[in-house]
């Protein structure tokens, strides 16, 4: 596991043994980070069930202002935090929030500062992505929110596309539900 451009391209990342967590994939998170294109610059990157933090930290090595880094698990955080310190990132520019990711998605809205993007891998074989997914109206009436970008396993039911809320993108036994911010909806790269 590495980041995969930026200023710390080429950097590994450490996923502690023993743990539960299942990395993006170097390919997968291409394709994630080309949607998003360069959106990422100057956004808040909120990064919901962080594992090792790879993708809030392949957002701040590609520009993000600000990541938050949201996990229930605090060995999960603690992977973030050794990841964050191997990549020398400046404190300030990350926090590490333990909650809930449903919980927390009450809070992501409405902020009013800074435009943000969300990415997120939740376990495959939880209602996770889903329950996150569900969330997409409030984040549409938001008009700081840019995109979000919710990796899921390719047989993991999704509520049903439409035009300007929902697209999914399959690579491989992955599948990318990508939910574009109204001022996005035409924009498809």
């Amino acid at each position: 596991m590495r980041v995969i451009a930026g200023k710390w391209k080429g950097r590994k990342l450490v996923c502690p043994k023993g743990q539960q967590v299942r990395p993006t994939t170097d390919r997968v998170k291409e394709a994630m980070f080309n949607i998003l294109g360069a959106r990422v610059d100057g956004a808040r990157v909120f990064d919901l069930c962080c594992g090792t933090g790879s993708l809030g930290i392949e957002a701040l090595s590609r520009g993000a202002a600000e990541a938050v880094f949201v996990d229930s698990s605090g060995r999960s955080l603690a992977a973030a935090r050794a990841n964050l310190e191997r990549c020398g990132s400046r404190p300030g520019t990350w926090s590490l929030i333990r909650h809930d990711a449903l919980d927390y998605m009450e809070s992501l809205s409405g902020r009013g500062d800074r435009p943000w993007i969300l990415v997120c891998d939740p376990p495959y074989d939880s209602d996770l992505a889903v329950g996150i997914l569900e969330a997409r109206g409030r984040w549409l009436e938001d008009p700081d929110f840019l995109m979000a970008v919710v990796e899921m396993g390719r047989g993991h039911p999704v509520a049903a596309p439409d035009t300007v809320a929902l697209e999914r993108r399959r690579y491989g036994k992955t599948v990318l539900a990508v939910v574009r911010g109204l001022e996005q909806g035409a924009d498809h790269e």
